[in-house]
């Protein structure tokens, strides 16, 4: 159990004692120093206060406990051994009763609604007490950008020069003009250098390399940004950032002690990868404590003292900027499509279903391209849609080809729909040549899709998904390896991938591909097919295709409406 408010208010009202029974006024003015050093050193709320956040100072009863947690790294460092405690730091015993439980996360995430102070805290307070009571430790300052997290240190460094700081610990500040400069300084208590060649406090960002450094404690403030998920290669370069530095650059790899804070701007950003670590500890506060932007009652207001329900109505002029700013929840359901409830899975596929391939040709085989999508669909008799297998792949010609064949000899496919636009149509032509060679049985249609803007297309599926008819294979059922890349992927997390993002994914191809469903005359097989016969013979299924294209032929309404 945690014990630390406790224990500062015992250690405060000692000191109150002391300096009410001093005689002297040097005395008493001594001890009053001593308890400021010892509450800037010990309470994290104290010394926000201290240092003039009125803010934060207005609202004891939310942003006490929220400083206290914050604080409690302050005795991991002791804990693991990483510097040594001042003799005015408290206890480790006398914060907690249980450190192997209390202390057990060196790792932690703060999602907390804009204009929260989560910054402040968290990174710039929070840093100061650090040098305060570790004149040896190394901090780093991460963002986003190198130049806000030089921003924060600059901001750190003039505590120190223009707040109380100054007088209380004069001795920490260096004599002369020159101090670090705007990455990197430290206090002039320190006793290590020479010896080690990093300042106390630096700054660094995901936009700038680290090349060598290797720091006690990191704090990670917003490296995810509104712009910085624009695209899957931006989401994968700040994650690949943090993964290199937390793999070199600790003095200690099994002991990172590190603070992640900022805002939620995408559902696969990096906090999304630390959110389903159990190791890491997750702190969240969100304007509303449900996220419900419709319960604007009073109790579920996260600080009813500083926001009202009118209030926080004008914060949700943008609902997808008050989705990810202040709920902590990058999904603003009137951009949202899909929800995750509409996907269902397949257990075992009907033996009487047709197949069908479909394919999306990606015009280029670059990093920076689309994909070439290929699904095979299955129907039953009652017009159920199983996918049962796929490619998700930057491909050359000859490879969409060969794939394509390989999927169609697979599954004994009835048919294959093909977007032909422009050199598109050239695969059309070849595909068809190597059919005959191959003597494959299934018939290839033209895709004509841009009649029809994409997302218009996509969102025609969002009726057919809220009725379950289609159904996806479980993950890890079908896994294939990039011929671009050599690296193995999961066709049903692709998928959901893009299914959860849509509209705002950078990538849409394997949902556009089940829009060609819709643009061909697909037939169900009998309900009173026999299990064993196989299903429906390749002329049984041409000549039923043959009538159906007749029938929509004759009727210009239902031909118009097919297409859709």
């Amino acid at each position: 159990m945690i014990k630390l408010r406790e224990a500062i208010e015992t250690k405060t009202e000692a000191y109150d004692r002391a300096i009410a029974e001093c005689s002297t006024l040097n005395g008493s003015t001594y001890l009053l120093r001593e308890k400021k050093r010892f509450l800037c050193k010990n309470d994290l709320f104290y010394l926000a206060c201290l240092l003039g956040y009125k803010e934060i100072e207005k609202y004891p009863e939310l942003y006490q406990g929220f400083c206290d947690e914050v604080s409690l790294m302050n005795w991991n460092v002791v804990r693991f051994g990483i510097k040594q405690p001042p003799n005015d730091l408290l206890k480790v015993n006398e914060v907690t009763d249980n450190p192997d439980m209390d202390l057990m996360y060196i790792e932690r995430l703060y999602l907390c609604h804009r204009v929260f102070y989560k910054t402040t805290i968290v990174t710039k307070v929070h840093s100061l007490q650090l040098l305060l009571n570790f004149p040896n430790i190394h901090v780093v300052l991460t963002h986003n950008t190198k130049e806000n997290s030089c921003d924060n240190l600059v901001a750190i460094k003039n505590y120190f020069l223009t707040t109380e700081i100054k007088t209380l610990f004069v001795d920490y500040i260096p004599e002369g003009k020159e101090w670090g400069n705007m990455s990197g300084f430290s206090v002039a208590t320190r006793t290590d250098k020479g010896i080690i060649t990093e300042e106390n406090l630096e700054a660094i960002g995901v936009d700038s390399e680290i090349t060598g450094g290797h720091w006690d404690i990191a704090k990670k403030n917003d490296l995810v940004t509104e712009k910085s998920v624009w695209t899957d290669e931006q989401i994968k370069k700040t994650q690949d950032w943090d993964a290199r530095f937390n793999t070199g650059h600790f003095n200690n790899p099994e002991c990172r002690l590190q603070d992640y804070e900022g805002t939620r701007y995408h559902l696969f950003d990096l906090y999304s990868v630390k959110l389903n670590n159990p190791k890491i500890k997750v702190i969240e506060y969100p304007i509303l404590k449900d996220k419900n932007p419709e319960n604007l009652s009073i109790e579920n207001i996260q600080n009813p003292k500083r926001f009202t329900p009118e209030g926080i109505k004008d914060l949700m002029g943008d609902m997808w900027t008050f989705y990810c700013q202040h709920l902590l929840n990058p999904l603003d359901p009137e951009k949202r499509g899909f929800k995750p409830e509409m996907i269902q899975y397949w257990n075992s596929i009907p033996k009487d279903c047709n197949f069908y391939l479909f394919v999306d040709p990606a015009s280029a085989r670059k990093k920076n391209s689309d994909y070439t999508a290929m699904l095979v669909i299955g129907i039953d008799c009652e017009g159920k849609r199983y996918i049962v297998d796929g490619i998700r792949d930057k491909l050359n010609p000859k490879q969409r080809i060969d794939l394509a064949l390989q999927l169609a000899s697979k599954w004994v496919i009835k048919e294959c729909g093909w977007e032909a636009i422009g050199f598109q149509t050239t695969d059309c032509y070849y595909l068809e040549e190597e059919r005959r060679k191959s003597k494959s049985f299934f018939t290839i249609t033209e895709i004509k899709s841009q009649q029809v803007a994409k997302e218009d297309r996509i969102r025609s599926l969002i009726p057919e998904y809220s009725n379950h008819i289609w159904l996806w294979p479980q993950k890890g059922q079908v896994v294939e390896r990039s011929s671009f890349n050599n690296k193995m992927y999961d066709l049903t997390e692709n998928m959901e991938h893009e299914f959860i993002q849509f509209p705002i994914g950078e990538h849409d191809d394997l949902l556009d591909v089940m829009t060609f469903l819709n643009k061909i005359s697909i037939i169900k097989p009998p309900r009173n097919v026999v299990q064993e016969s196989g299903g429906m013979t390749f002329g049984e299924y041409a000549k039923q295709k043959e009538e159906r294209v007749a029938k929509l032929n004759a009727d210009p309404w239902a031909k118009a409406y097919a297409s859709n």
